[in-house]
C-alpha cells in the first residue's frame, strides 16, 4: 500500500455523523463548478474497538529484566553504527518527488533493497505538541515489511531518522512469549504459526504510545519506554543475522541491534460483512494524528473500488497516550466518512483541511494537465457542510505511502515505497525516498 496545500472555510469533522456527505469532484486547482455526488454516510458500529491479545505480562517483564532498555533519545542520537543518510541526494529525482519542499535518502542499501518495503510516516510532530523529543529532536520515523517470499520472514521493522544529523537506526518489531521452558523469548511480530509478518502500512507516534496499522486485524500498539538494546546487553548479540529470540542464554535480532516489543492491541468489536463495502468490519490500511482540537487518531481503508472509509478516535485517556474507552471497555470513533477518491494510501487531515495519496489505477484518464500515469497524487480537500470538495490532485512520486504532518514546517511527508532501478519499458528510473510536501494548512 501507501500532501497538501490549499484554502477555504470550513466546518468540523465531528459534525458529520448527522448529515449525508458527499463529494465535490474538481478536475482543477480551482473548486468553482464542482460536480456533488451524494454518499449515505458510513455507520460508527463497524469501527467499535476493544482491546485485544496482548503479550502475556510476565514475557514483558522478562524481557525487561534480561535486557538494557533504550531511550528513545539515546536511540536517535548513538553514533556507533548509525546509518547515514542526505537531504541532498538523488534519489528525489528518481523517485520522481516534487521539486518543492524536503527529502531524505536512505543509505545506498535500504534504498535499492527489494525485501524492505517503507511503508507508514510519522514524528515528533505527532507525538508531542512541542514537536521535539528529548533535548530538542526531531525524527521521522518509518515503518517498513519484510517483502521476502522465503526463508526466515523478519515481518516489520521501525527506522528513527534524526533530521538533525542525517542518521537513522532501524529497530525490529517483535513479539514477546515464554517458550516452553518458561524462559521470555521473541519472534517477529505477526508470525505466529503460518502468519507471515504484517504490512505496516500506517504508523502513528503519540506520547509514548507507537500505533501501528495491521491491516485486517487492527491496530498494533508499541511503547517507546520499552525498546531494549541488543548491542549493549551482556546476553544481548548483533551477530547471527538468520537468528532471532533466546537461543541458549543469549537474545538476538535477526542481527539488528534493537528490539521493540509489542504491548498491546485494538481490534473490532465485532466482525460484519467485508471491508471495502462501506458497511462491513474495515480495513485499517493507515493511520496519522490530528492534533487540532482533542487529539484524534485517524485510520484509514485502502480500496481499490468505492467504499473506502476514514474515521477518528479520540486519544489521551487520563492525560496519558492510549485511546479513549467507555466504561464497557470500548474505543468508540467520534466520526466516520466515506473517501472523496480511491486507491488511498494515506491520509491525514486537520481543521477540515485534508490531503490524501494515492496510486492511480491504471485505467483512470488523467484529470487534470501534467497528470502521468503510473504515477502517485496528492489530493487536496476540504470538508464543509456534509461534503469533501477536492481542491487539487497533483502528480507526485511514484508509490507514496502513508502521511504525516508535521506542523512546524507546514509540510506533509510520505515515503516513496519502490526501490531503486531503472525500468526495463521505457528507461526511466523509479526509486524510493522520504520526502515532505508544502502544506501551508498543516499546523
Amino acid at each position: 500500500m501507501n500532501v497538501r496545500r490549499s484554502l477555504v472555510v470550513v466546518a468540523s469533522l465531528a459534525t458529520l455523523a448527522a448529515g449525508v456527505p458527499a463529494y465535490a469532484y474538481v478536475s482543477s486547482d480551482e473548486a468553482s463548478e464542482a460536480e456533488t455526488v451524494a454518499a449515505a454516510a458510513p455507520s460508527k458500529s463497524a469501527y467499535v474497538l476493544k482491546v485485544g491479545k496482548g503479550p502475556a505480562g510476565g514475557a514483558l517483564g522478562g524481557m525487561a529484566k534480561s535486557l538494557k532498555t533504550s531511550s528513545v533519545t539515546a536511540l536517535l542520537n548513538d553514533k556507533a553504527g548509525n546509518r547515514k543518510g542526505t537531504r541532498k541526494g538523488a534519489c528525489a529525482t528518481k523517485a520522481a518527488a516534487p521539486k518543492q519542499g524536503d527529502w531524505f535518502c536512505f543509505n545506498s542499501g535500504d534504498t535499492k533493497t527489494a525485501q524492505w518495503y517503507p511503508q507508514g510516516v510519522t514524528g515528533t510532530s505527532d507525538a508531542q505538541a512541542d514537536e521535539s523529543w528529548g533535548k530538542g529532536n526531531k525524527a521521522l520515523l518509518v515503518s517498513w515489511y519484510d517483502n521476502r517470499k522465503d526463508g526466515y520472514h523478519k515481518s516489520a521493522r521501525v527506522t528513527f531518522v534524526n533530521l538533525k544529523n542525517n542518521t537513522y537506526r532501524h529497530a525490529l518489531l517483535v513479539w514477546p512469549y515464554k517458550n516452553a521452558t518458561g524462559k521470555t523469548t521473541y519472534e517477529p511480530v505477526g508470525t505466529h504459526g503460518t502468519d507471515k509478518g504484517i504490512h505496516a502500512g500506517g504508523l502513528a507516534w503519540y506520547g509514548n504510545r507507537l500505533y501501528v496499522a495491521d491491516t485486517n486485524t487492527g491496530i498494533r500498539v508499541f511503547d517507546m519506554r520499552q525498546i531494549f538494546d541488543l548491542g549493549k546487553s551482556k546476553n544481548g548479540s548483533t551477530k547471527k543475522p538468520s537468528w532471532i529470540g533466546l537461543h541458549g542464554k543469549t537474545y538476538y535480532g535477526y542481527g539488528y541491534r534493537y528490539v521493540m516489543p509489542q504491548v498491546a492491541s485494538y481490534v473490532p468489536n465485532t466482525r460484519s460483512g467485508k471491508p471495502c463495502t462501506g458497511t462491513g468490519t474495515p480495513n485499517h490500511s493507515w493511520l496519522s494524528i490530528d492534533r487540532a482540537g482533542k487529539d484524534k487518531l485517524i485510520t484509514g481503508e485502502f480500496c481499490t473500488g468505492g467504499a473506502g472509509r476514514v474515521a477518528a478516535f479520540p486519544i489521551g485517556s487520563k492525560g496519558g497516550s492510549d485511546l479513549v474507552m467507555d466504561t464497557k471497555g470500548r474505543a468508540n470513533p467520534s466520526y466516520v466518512v466515506n473517501l472523496p477518491v480511491t486507491n488511498v494510501q494515506g491520509g491525514v487531515g486537520t481543521r477540515g483541511n485534508w490531503w490524501f495519496t494515492r496510486n492511480v489505477p491504471k485505467s483512470e484518464k488523467p484529470l487534470e494537465p501534467g497528470t502521468v500515469r503510473n504515477r502517485g497524487q496528492l489530493v487536496s480537500a476540504k470538508y464543509a457542510g456534509g461534503k469533501f470538495t477536492i481542491l487539487s490532485r497533483p502528480t507526485i512520486s511514484y508509490g507514496p505511502e502513508d502521511l504525516s504532518c508535521y506542523r512546524g514546517t507546514h509540510q506533509v511527508w510520505t515515503v516513496a515505497e519502490h526501490p531503486e532501478k531503472r525500468q526495463t519499458k521505457n528507461g526511466k528510473w523509479q526509486g524510493r525516498v522520504l520526502y515532505g510536501m508544502p502544506a501551508k494548512q498543516c499546523r
